[in-house]
């Protein structure tokens, strides 16, 4: 720090000492933060908004606590809705643009949340989904997590999760020893400025839940499969008053800013629920589900508590998930940098202190990838529409605005565009389109287009212009980079399924890649190396008995020949050139034999003499 001209020494050192305090927990001005994230659970799953068969009195005591905003919306599926969350910046530009496939790394340039609260002076942790990439470089314990446990997904009994990158398995149901673990770390950093993230696991599929509380709703009357996911979200109202009841006994519930909220809205979970379940289930009768962008995809509840210092009152303003990022940074305290990327959030702190009655118009956008909306056929993991090809490499017409399932909310209206099929009486016009006054229609049962010509030409044009700029983004629709070398001990993995480019033979699936019928057929892959040298390659395939395939592993101008066998799960070849830094190789079929069935999941490389 330069000395000011007449600043006086002593003030100088008080600021030091200041500075160095930041991280303690002194007052109203700098809370706590206690971030709560469901999985799959609906808006209507709620006791407190119309539910009257499921019990979360926890959850209802804090909505009656909270500052509730009714007109909150999160993305259609998990993966994509964390990627805003953790960034404040639509996920589209953050290289998040599916669920699997190698679609759902959150891109090393961004900044995430708890970095964010790290720099704030903050100790941070996280226990359970984390869902925005998993190899090095991209796991919570590397992105400004103080302690991280990934969960497994989706074991709701006895997880076989890592803490810190150690295996750490957890005994019994796992929403359970999650919040065990939030409140052990708690406890321990109740004298520190902390943010406890605690993504659960419920009610995800497989529905699994404790039988006293299954019977306890079959005996309501329900079936075995709605009493299953009733009996998942109860349990985790259970485990969300733990918390609460623990920021209680420790003195810190006035200190600590307690956000709850859903990941998306209900999973369709075709076979597994009936229609009459669902009817039962959507008490609010919104149209659609988990995958799509009608509300009952996009609409979540949002509950923000800070006792003596947010009003409890429900505001109607539109938010969406976004905002909470610069939110949270502005109550943390923690100043913009030149580093930063743009957001696309906007902070909800005037509304949260009463500074404002109306916040200037928002506008939110919303897109379901063409694999989301839930159809009559059974899921595949290969997908419905080829939606795990790396796009941005092969675009083709994959990406013209025209056949994407996309929309914009606005204050009042919602224009949607191939929103997909859904029950009522609700007709598109315009090819697929639909606009809907959602404050007066919240079920999105009248399509106004024809009625209101102008109003859909401004939103179709701010729609268009909009997604123009998202094509126009470094990291829109992009695959992963893969960190090699960072852990000398250990072979560093690259996921066949989630090549930067592949041929139109090669398709890319949910954890595999498969094709390669012909010669010249070929994946190739982006990496970030950490020492360039000779490496060695383990290939993890599935192939046919009594069948053969040559390859060669191209980087530069070298090529290492690759046989791979039917009947055997991996093999490895040695001598394959990785520079340093940024770099890539490929794979290419170099043989003309007959087509075979052959699926790669991962290529393990690991140093073998550096250069």
């Amino acid at each position: 720090m330069r000395w000011r001209k007449g600043l006086h020494p002593g003030l100088f050192f008080f600021m030091l000492l200041s500075m160095a305090a930041c991280g303690k927990n002194d007052g109203p001005g700098r809370p706590n933060v206690l971030l709560i994230l469901a999985d799959d659970m609906g808006y209507s799953d709620l006791g407190c908004h119309g539910n009257k068969v499921l019990e979360t009195p926890s959850l209802d005591q804090l909505a009656g606590e909270s500052m509730c905003f009714s007109q909150f919306y999160v993305t259609p599926v998990c993966a994509t809705t964390r990627a805003s969350l953790l960034t404040g910046r639509h996920f589209l530009r953050t290289g998040v643009s599916h669920v699997h496939g190698g679609k759902d790394f959150l891109h090393l340039d961004e900044n995430a949340l708890a970095e964010g609260f790290s720099q704030a002076g903050y100790r941070t942790g996280m226990w359970g989904k984390w869902h925005s990439g998993k190899t090095p470089g991209y796991f919570p314990w590397e992105r400004g997590f103080d302690e991280a446990y990934m969960a497994a997904l989706y074991s709701h009994q006895d997880n076989q999760g890592k803490m810190n990158g150690s295996s750490m398995p957890l005994e019994g149901w796992t929403t359970e020893a999650l919040t065990d673990l939030a409140l052990d770390f708690i406890r321990k950093n109740q004298d520190e400025a902390f943010f406890a993230y605690v993504p659960y696991l419920a009610c995800h599929a497989p529905l699994d839940a404790p039988q006293s509380l299954v019977q306890k709703y079959q005996e309501k009357g329900l079936s075995k499969a709605l009493a299953s996911l009733y009996a998942m979200l109860e349990q985790m109202d259970q485990q969300i008053g733990r918390l609460l009841q623990g920021l209680e006994q420790l003195k810190l519930a006035e200190k600590t800013l307690v956000i709850f909220m859903s990941d998306n809205g209900p999973a369709v979970l075709n076979g597994v629920l009936s229609e009459q379940d669902r009817r039962i289930r959507y008490v609010n009768g919104l149209r659609g589900h988990k995958g799509n962008i009608w509300e009952n995809g996009i609409r979540s509840p949002l509950f923000i508590r800070w006792k003596k210092q947010i009003p409890a009152r429900t505001v109607d303003c539109l938010a969406d998930v976004c905002d909470l990022y610069p939110t949270l940074m502005e109550l943390a305290g923690r100043e913009s940098r030149s580093t930063d990327l743009p957001l696309d959030g906007r902070s909800l702190v005037p509304i949260l202190m009463n500074k404002v009655g109306k916040m200037e118009e928002k506008w939110t956008f919303l897109y379901a990838n063409p694999g989301w909306p839930p159809s009559g056929q059974p899921w595949s993991p290969e997908g419905v529409k080829d939606e795990y090809r790396p796009w941005k490499a092969n675009p083709g017409s994959a990406l013209n605005l025209d056949k994407q399932i996309i929309g914009i909310r606005g204050d009042r209206y919602k224009l949607l565009q191939n929103p997909g099929p859904s029950k009522g009486t609700i007709t598109p016009f315009l090819s697929g389109h639909v606009l809907v006054d959602i404050r007066e229609d919240p079920g999105e049962h009248h399509n106004l287009l024809r009625d209101k010509p102008v109003l859909y030409q401004d939103l179709m044009n701010r729609l268009e212009l909009w997604y123009a700029g998202i094509l126009q983004e470094e990291h829109a629709f992009e695959m992963p980079v893969f960190r090699i070398g960072s852990d000398r001990e250990k072979a560093s993995p690259v996921l066949a399924y989630a090549p930067a480019f592949a041929s139109p033979g090669v398709y890319s699936a949910f954890n595999y890649l498969h094709g390669f019928q012909k010669q010249g057929d070929s994946a190739m892959f982006r990496l970030e190396v950490e020492k360039g040298g000779r490496y060695a390659a383990e290939i993890s395939y599935q192939m046919e008995a009594g069948h053969s395939c040559a390859f060669v592993l191209r980087s530069g101008e070298e090529e290492v020949p690759v046989i791979l066998e039917g009947g055997v799960s991996a093999l490895s070849v040695k001598d394959l050139p990785l520079s340093g830094g940024f770099t890539t190789f490929t794979l290419i079929r170099r043989d003309e034999k007959e087509p075979v069935e052959l699926r790669i999941r991962e290529i393990r490389l690991s140093i073998q003499e550096e250069i």
